[in-house]
């Protein structure tokens, strides 16, 4: 069904063609070789599912390929998984067509596209309210769009000309106030509240 789905959003975009179709696992290996894919889409929910150390070895089969996941589940740890393996796209099954195409021309370019329904999935249905009310500061806004654009701690402690330990201190504070547990959960914040731009590579 997901197949015959990304046909029909895909039939009328000229730059788009779909060369291959892998019905089952064990044809997984051999036909990424030989099909030389910009991107291979994975349905995340299938009975045959390509699994996470999977993911992290396709690179290494195919080089160029870059991997969009699509998937229904609405568990946190499972979309941080396949977040934290290395694709670059991330969708559901509810996304609207012009998602799907748009997703499919970011992760072409080798930028991420994560929807907002995995987004509201990882950040939390709090994610608003602590938005709102997290009482950041201006300072703490400027460490979170440096560590969203992949400062160390040491490069964000000079470029705004404070210790490391203030760096340390700072981001310690920041998650606390937007209740998150971990640094992929901060940079997604800082992409869904529009501190950094949607896509970064």
């Amino acid at each position: 069904m997901i197949r015959e789905g990304l046909k029909a959003v895909t039939k009328d975009n000229e730059d788009i063609s779909i060369i291959g179709e892998i019905n089952k696992k064990t044809d997984f290996r051999i036909k990424l070789k030989s099909m030389q894919t910009d991107i291979l889409v994975i349905d995340n929910d299938s009975g045959d599912f390509v699994d996470i150390d999977e993911l992290k070895e396709i690179h290494k089969l195919s080089a160029s390929t870059k991997v969009l996941v699509i998937a229904d589940y609405l568990k946190k740890d499972d979309a941080l998984k396949i977040i934290n393996s290395g694709v670059l796209g991330h969708l559901t099954k509810e996304c609207e067509k012009n998602e799907i195409l748009a997703a499919l021309e970011s992760v072409a370019r080798g930028e991420k596209f994560i929807c907002s329904k995995i987004l509201d999935v990882i950040l939390g249905k709090k994610r608003e309210e602590a938005g709102n009310e997290s009482g950041l500061s201006e300072r703490e806004n400027e460490i979170i769009k440096l560590i969203a654009e992949k400062y160390s701690n040491q490069e964000i402690a000079e470029v705004l000309f404070i210790s490391i330990h203030t760096v340390y201190t700072h981001r310690k504070n920041i998650m606390k106030k937007l209740q998150l547990k971990s640094p992929i959960e901060l940079i997604l914040y800082a992409i869904d509240k529009g501190i950094v731009p949607p896509y970064q590579n």
